[in-house]
């Protein structure tokens, strides 16, 4: 028993890693977002002097939010979906809601990276990137609660203390 315990100590940790790290990245992500709408060029109200800090900013937010995008769908969900079904805690109709509820916010992140994800792209639609920053802020804003419902709803904030059956 006191094996079965520690396995589901550390599969728990294990996760609980995976969860942390992905949360700091989304914490990144959120920065650069917020930074991004300060960007000079980004409003015509300032003036466009530099183009490349501003598609270099665009750019790298792009990388950033595809590679937590990526992180979630194929790693943390299926770690939590894995943990849920672990440790009993399986509520499968609202993980399937909650999950087909993300897919609409990864369909406009994977638009907004087709669409700004290159230099030349970036600048020449400029113009329109304050609109689309700011649409793009509201479904991650979103998504991001929708996470945070999942994570709630199977990893819960205490390691397991019984034993775990496969």
């Amino acid at each position: 028993m006191a094996s079965s315990t520690s396995a589901a100590l550390a599969q728990w940790q294990r996760i609980e890693a995976l969860v942390q790290a992905w949360l700091d990245e989304r914490q990144q992500l959120i920065v650069l977002l917020c930074t991004m709408q300060g960007l000079k060029g980004l409003s015509a109200a300032q003036p466009y002097e530099n183009q490349q800090p501003m598609h270099r900013q665009v750019q790298r937010f792009c990388q950033l939010l595809m590679d937590y995008i990526s992180a979630g769908y194929f790693e943390v969900y299926r770690e939590l979906v894995n943990e849920a079904r672990h440790f009993h805690r399986d509520n499968p109709a609202l993980t399937r809601q909650i999950l087909q509820k993300l897919d609409n916010s990864t369909d406009a992140a994977l638009a907004f990276n087709e669409d700004f994800e290159h230099a030349d792209q970036c600048l020449a639609q400029r113009k329109v990137l304050p609109q689309r920053i700011s649409a793009l802020m509201e479904t991650l804003e979103e998504r991001f609660a929708l996470e945070d419902q999942l994570i709630l709803s199977i990893h819960q904030q205490e390691p397991p203390r019984q034993q775990a059956t496969h």
